[in-house]
């Protein structure tokens, strides 16, 4: 879709508006409409036009352009908005008709938004299984037009059908791919509303700060630029942060500044609008004004029920049973959490099962009804246990998901310092050689090795910083969340499964924080000695098979204290060292002692040798008759040692298994100390 198709799509609707209620004129009395979109005139409404005015208006239109075209396509898409206004429900024939319609016609400009429109429909509905195929037609329409707006808003229709499912990780999985997309020109708006719901989402995960950092943001976007509707959405969420923390006159205002912003809006999502009227009603209820409550709530339900909005109208019925028991009203308080019961069956919703539950046992002690009291704080009490659980497992998802999404951003980080690294060798490298060209002699010569010195410095210097950075921020952040995790284990000690689930977070947490330290060590500029090399695969190998019951043989070599390792193959050679430990513990049966070899052969060129021998089943094959070491780990050895230029072998041996790798040190790095850095 073109980059103007959406103002395009907003010009045509005020003008076809224009047409039908400026001055109260009949739209019959305007002449046949054409193809061609009018242009907006001054006036785009009177202050006296109604919605069914509207409404008629742009019947009146369709009536006066029978011609199925692009522009009946369009009268019909502005109908559908307008009847929306008034009752989410009827305007579901017109949106249909108007997807019909623009696959008749091949409008595939147009299709692109009918289709999410329709998604739109049912969406406020709650009917999910109808829009998730319309959101993916609608994407792929997008898609193919280039339009990465259109995108973005269906990927953020996708986040809000995960979201009011509870499925809160794929829902902020969704939101964090859209932004992805883009945050300047066309997709700003976009952009600032998935920031919006991200940090919706942050508020129900408790995690207040994200949540707050995010709704600033966009709140500076939307003013800076202009956006009303984002304010308006904006001052909600900051209503419901604050209302999540308790903090209910700072959210009453938050809400009451929502609705001022949208009154000012010609054009709003009236949606959102009964969303903010159902709020303040909410939180003037829990500040203790039940008589100032009661009408709002009444009024919200009323707007609610008109628009057959499906997931508010329980909650409006259950918030007037609550106000009226306040108002020492049972009977009220009865017959408005029953019906409240009634529709949040129908939605399937345990929220408002167990808000209209927790009003009935209430309304019931009031009345001395004890056995019905008793029996509705039963219910109450299970739908309660059972929310617990399913919040917990939900915040447990999303927490995993973040985590996932932080060491994602660790891992990009640690690429940049990485291709920082590189660009700093290529500018030695390019400056050696010019030197090389320009200076001749031993002054020449004297400066190069000068400039040299001062470049290996500075990458010892990024390296050594960049060691630094990642102990401190992203092993800080990994313990952080392996913290968390350890806290919900805590809290969970009646469910036996949660338990367990939020144990496997704390071991993967811990698990993450070890290979960063891995990383971490493997880029120090300290460990760049075979000794260190040594020690590490020490404490390693105690580590991973002490804890399994094997006994470790270390034969190391003697003259290794000088010996001076590249970062590549050091690392290399660890992680080969890792894949065969590993393998020893899921497929050497019957196994008692790993011997470790390590040592140094001179020749031309010299090479480190690595060994690592088991005593389990000396065979090539287990005794089910299977290949003793299958799957990536052998691939996986013998790829990194192809890439040092070496070689890795493996097979039976006398009483187990051997894996021997053969890697060649560089001709200026000899062994057992003579030369032990590449600048000499």
């Amino acid at each position: 879709m073109p980059p103007f198709k959406l103002s395009y799509l907003l010009i045509f609707r005020w003008a076809l508006l224009a047409m039908g209620i400026v001055c109260g004129v009949p739209v019959a009395a305007q002449g046949p409409a054409t193809t061609h979109t009018p242009s907006p005139p001054p006036q785009v409404r009177s202050s006296g036009a109604t919605p069914q005015h509207r409404i008629d208006s742009v019947r009146a239109l369709l009536r006066a352009h029978p011609t199925p075209d692009t522009t009946q396509a369009l009268l019909l898409n502005v109908l559908a908005d307008e009847i929306t206004v008034v009752d989410v429900r009827a305007a579901g024939p017109t949106r249909r008709a108007a997807c019909q319609l623009a696959r008749r016609l091949g409008y595939r400009d147009f299709l692109a938004e009918a289709l999410l429109n329709m998604a739109d429909y049912h969406i406020a509905l709650a009917e999910y299984g109808p829009a998730l195929p319309l959101l993916r037609e609608s994407q792929a329409e997008f898609t193919r037009l280039h339009d990465l707006g259109g995108q973005m808003r269906c990927l953020g229709r996708r986040s809000r059908i995960a979201d009011q499912r509870g499925q809160l990780a794929e829902a902020l999985s969704y939101c964090l791919r859209a932004m992805a997309i883009g945050s300047t020109g066309d997709q700003r708006r976009f952009h600032t509303s998935l920031k919006i719901h991200a940090a919706s989402i942050y508020t129900r995960l408790g995690e207040y700060e994200q949540a707050r950092t995010y709704l600033q943001e966009a709140l500076a976007v939307a003013r800076y630029h202009g956006y009303p509707d984002r304010i308006n959405l904006i001052m909600g969420e900051l209503g419901d942060l604050n209302r999540s923390q308790g903090q209910w006159a700072e959210a009453r205002r938050y809400y009451g500044l929502s609705i001022a912003v949208s009154r000012r809006i010609v054009i709003t999502d009236q949606a959102t609008v009964r969303t903010m009227r159902f709020n303040l009603a909410d939180v003037t209820e829990r500040l203790g004004n039940y008589t100032q409550a009661l009408p709002l709530a009444q009024a919200a339900l009323r707007e609610a029920a008109t628009a057959h909005d499906v997931p508010l109208v329980p909650r409006a019925l259950v918030l007037l049973g609550r106000t009226w028991l306040h108002l020492n009203q049972p009977d009220s308080a009865l017959h408005y959490a029953n019906r409240g019961l009634l529709l949040g069956q129908q939605a399937h919703s345990l929220e408002g099962l167990r808000a209209a539950y927790d009003v009935l046992a209430r309304a019931h002690a009031q009345r001395k009804n004890w056995a019905a009291a008793y029996q509705a704080q039963l219910r109450f009490s299970t739908y309660d246990d059972s929310l617990t659980g399913t919040n917990v497992s939900r915040r447990t998802a999303a927490l995993r998901f973040n985590h996932e999404v932080n060491q994602h951003r660790a891992q990009l980080l640690l690429l940049g310092q990485e291709q920082e690294l590189g660009r700093l060798r290529q500018q030695r490298q390019t400056a050696g050689m010019l030197a090389l060209v320009l200076l001749v002699g031993l002054g020449g010569a004297a400066l190069l090795w000068r400039y040299r010195q001062r470049q290996r410095h500075h990458e010892t210097a990024l390296r050594n910083r960049l060691a630094t950075d990642l102990r401190d921020d992203v092993g800080t952040l990994l313990s952080r969340i392996s913290l968390q995790s350890g806290l919900l284990q805590e809290g969970l000690a009646d469910s036996v499964g949660h338990r367990q689930q939020l144990g496997q977070i704390s071991d993967a947490s811990h698990s993450a924080v070890r290979q960063l330290n891995d990383v971490v060590w493997s880029l120090d500029a300290h460990n760049d000695h075979l000794p260190a090399l040594l020690d590490r695969m020490h404490t390693y190998a105690h580590d991973v098979l002490g804890t399994a019951g094997l006994a470790v043989d270390f034969e190391f070599p003697e003259e290794s204290s000088t010996q001076w390792l590249p970062v590549l193959l050091r690392r290399n050679i660890y992680l080969i060292y890792k894949e065969s430990l590993h393998n020893i513990l899921e497929h050497a049966t019957g196994a008692t002692t790993v011997v470790v070899r390590v040592r140094l052969e001179t020749g031309s060129p010299a090479q480190l040798v690595l060994e690592i021998m088991d005593d389990g089943t000396g065979a090539a094959t287990a005794p089910d008759g299977h290949a003793r070491r299958s799957g990536h780990g052998l691939r996986n050895i013998q790829t990194r040692a192809q890439a040092l230029g070496g070689a890795a072998t493996s097979g039976g041996a006398p009483g187990g298994f051997r894996v021997c790798v053969v890697v060649p040190l560089p001709s200026a790095w000899k062994v057992f100390g003579r030369t032990n850095s590449p600048a000499a």
